[in-house]
C-alpha cells in the first residue's frame, strides 16, 4: 500500500466526482475504445473523480491540489454532475485528523476550476476568501499568466475568485518551473495541457511518488496516443507523456492519477506496446 515514503505520510484525498464530455476527455480516440473502460452517461459524460493529496512529515502538511470547492452554482453543479459533501476538503481532511487551518503549503498543479476551486471559500459577506489561512499557495509564474490572460480557448477553465483573492491576502508564491518547494519536494513541469502545469514530485532515498494532475488524469492516459481534447498542444503532450512515463517506469515511481474514479495510484513497467502496471492502488470509499 502506499501510506508513506520516508518520513511524509500519504493521504489521498477524495473530495467528490463530476462528470467531463468523454469525447473531450479522450481526444482522437474513438469511442468504441474508450467506454470500455470509460462507459459514457446520456449525455456522454464519463465519471471523473477530485483527488488530491496531503502529505504529512509531522511539522508540514503540504496540499496538493483543492478540488471544485463550494463557490459553485446549482447549474454549474447540474452541468458538470457534481456529488460532494457540503464541504468536501475540511471533511476529507477531518477524517484523517487535520482541519484547514494545519495546512502549512498549498501547491496548485494549476489553476483550472477543478484544481483550484477549494483554494477560497465565501464569506458571511459572499466575498471569496483563502480557505487555508496559514498556509502558503504555490504556482508557476508562467501558469499565474495564462490564468490571468487566458486565450478565447481556455477561459472559461480559470474562475479568478479561486486564486486572485490568495495574492490579495499575500499568500500566494509564484515560482519557476522545476524547482524545489521543500526538501522532499519539487515540481516536474509541462506545458501540453496548459502552459507551466506542475506534476508535484515527492522523494526520499530511491523511492518516489509523483502527483500526475492533468498529463496523465486517468488510468487509461497510460496509452501514450490517449491525449485529451483540451489540452492546448496535443503534440507536446505526446512528447512529454513519451519522456515522463519512460523516466517513471525506469525509476519506479508511483503515478497518482487526480480524476481516475477507480485507481488512486500505479506503478508501471515497459510493456509490449505501452506501459504495464505492476502495482495498484484502488480508491478507497466510504
Amino acid at each position: 500500500m502506499l501510506n508513506q515514503i520516508g518520513k511524509w505520510k500519504i493521504f489521498p484525498l477524495e473530495t467528490g466526482d463530476f462528470r467531463l464530455d468523454g469525447g473531450a476527455m479522450m481526444g482522437s480516440v474513438p469511442k468504441t475504445l474508450w467506454e470500455k473502460t470509460n462507459p459514457a452517461d446520456k449525455y456522454n459524460r464519463i465519471d471523473l473523480s477530485l483527488r488530491c493529496l496531503l502529505l504529512d512529515d509531522g511539522e508540514n502538511r503540504v496540499l496538493i491540489d483543492t478540488g471544485l470547492g463550494t463557490k459553485g452554482s446549482e447549474k454549474f453543479k447540474t452541468m458538470f454532475h457534481i456529488v460532494q459533501p457540503e464541504n468536501p476538503l475540511k471533511n476529507a481532511l477531518s477524517k484523517i485528523g487535520f482541519s484547514p487551518k494545519d495546512v502549512t503549503h498549498v501547491i496548485f498543479s494549476h489553476l483550472h476550476f477543478d484544481h483550484a476551486g477549494g483554494a477560497t471559500e465565501l464569506n458571511q459577506d459572499g466575498q471569496p476568501v483563502p480557505a487555508f489561512p496559514n498556509a502558503e499557495y504555490f504556482i508557476t509564474e508562467s501558469q499565474w499568466k495564462q490564468a490571468n490572460q487566458p486565450n478565447t480557448r481556455d477561459r472559461a477553465s480559470f474562475q479568478q475568485a479561486d486564486f486572485l483573492p490568495l495574492q490579495e491576502a499575500g499568500l500566494l508564491q509564484l515560482i519557476p518551473e522545476n524547482t524545489t518547494i521543500i526538501n522532499g519536494i519539487s515540481t516536474y513541469c509541462v506545458h501540453g495541457h496548459t502552459c507551466g502545469q506542475q506534476l508535484v514530485k515527492l522523494e526520499d532515498g530511491d523511492e518516489a511518488l509523483i502527483f500526475c494532475s492533468d498529463l496523465i488524469p486517468l488510468k487509461s492516459h497510460l496509452q501514450i496516443p490517449w491525449i485529451m481534447g483540451y489540452d492546448l498542444n496535443a503534440l507536446l503532450t505526446l512528447e512529454e507523456k513519451t519522456q515522463f512515463l519512460s523516466q517513471a517506469g525506469d525509476e519506479n515511481w508511483w503515478l497518482v492519477f487526480d480524476h481516475d474514479p477507480i485507481t488512486s495510484a500505479v506503478k508501471i513497467k515497459q510493456g509490449e506496446k505501452y506501459y504495464d502496471i505492476v502495482d495498484e492502488v484502488l480508491r478507497k470509499f466510504d
